[in-house]
């Protein structure tokens, strides 16, 4: 850990897109100085972070059940109880609501009803509020509102306005404040200002990755958003980065490619990408190593 300079906060380096590769992409993950936080997304998948954990120091993982991913298990706070005594074990989500596919869900019959699935996703969400709570672990946050513009969703806010209203009960008036960790990260945010103003007011943090190298459509919310708040991610394998000519970094993204987006956010708040690298190390630290 001394030796690094660069954090992934959102990674799933587990995934069986690696599996052909792990053990090479690793070893030039630690040669870059990379450090990383690999996440779960259900029990299982948890399990397979943990996996991977343990087997290199630089990195860490997250347990918990995604609102979406694994519409057959039901969150049971009893199955993660095993890795909450697990010094790397520094989250638990990836958690949250995500009503993107609510829609089509429905009309492919995997869900319905539409406002039952929501009951489900938000009981899931406070089930793991409370065992963040419980064991003092931040939250990862997945929030995906439903298409932006629909009739019923005009500012594309939805699904982060219902997290808001849940964690507001928790977490009210408690910002960040010096060597205090973040209650919780907000990872790929897509959000608009007053969102994340409302996060920030209960002390959560947001991470940006590839997507940022791909449009200038989140430039204004990097800039409003002060650095102490924000975490880089590469969410690998998933919105591999293009470099400074518009070309794709790799054809699978992973944390070795977390470098650019660290330059980028650094060109996009106009700061020198030393500084960056070095106050995204204390954030990294203050949220997941104290």
């Amino acid at each position: 850990m001394s030796n690094t300079s660069l954090y992934d906060v959102h990674t799933h380096m587990h995934d069986n897109a690696f599996a052909d590769s792990i053990n090479e992409r690793m070893l030039n993950i630690q040669s870059k100085n990379i450090s990383l936080i690999t996440i779960g997304t259900d029990l299982n998948e948890s399990r397979n972070a943990r996996d991977l954990a343990h087997k290199y120091e630089y990195v860490y993982y997250t347990v918990g059940l995604h609102p979406h991913d694994n519409l057959e298990e039901e969150f049971v706070e009893s199955d993660y109880l095993e890795f909450m005594s697990d010094d790397k074990c520094v989250a638990i989500g990836e958690c949250g609501l995500d009503y993107y596919y609510l829609k089509s869900d429905r009309e492919k019959g995997r869900i319905v009803n539409i406002d039952s699935e929501v009951d489900r996703q938000q009981r899931s969400f406070i089930q793991q509020i409370g065992l963040a709570e419980k064991y003092n672990k931040p939250l990862m946050i997945h929030g995906r509102p439903s298409e932006i513009h629909e009739t019923d969703n005009p500012s594309g806010t939805d699904a982060y306005e219902d997290m808001l209203d849940i964690l507001e009960k928790h977490y009210k008036n408690n910002t960040i404040k010096e060597n205090n960790k973040a209650n919780g990260n907000v990872h790929f945010f897509v959000g608009d200002k007053n969102i994340a103003e409302r996060f920030m007011d209960i002390g959560f943090t947001f991470s940006f990755g590839g997507v940022l190298t791909l449009t200038d459509d989140y430039n204004d919310l990097v800039k409003f958003i002060p650095l102490e708040y924000i975490h880089a991610e590469t969410d690998s394998p998933y919105v591999t980065p293009k470099d400074n000519e518009g070309r794709r970094v790799s054809k699978i993204n992973s944390s070795e490619n977390v470098e650019y987006i660290v330059n980028k956010i650094a060109e996009i708040k106009n700061l020198d990408q030393e500084i960056v690298k070095i106050k995204l190390k204390e954030n990294f630290k203050r949220d997941y190593l104290v």
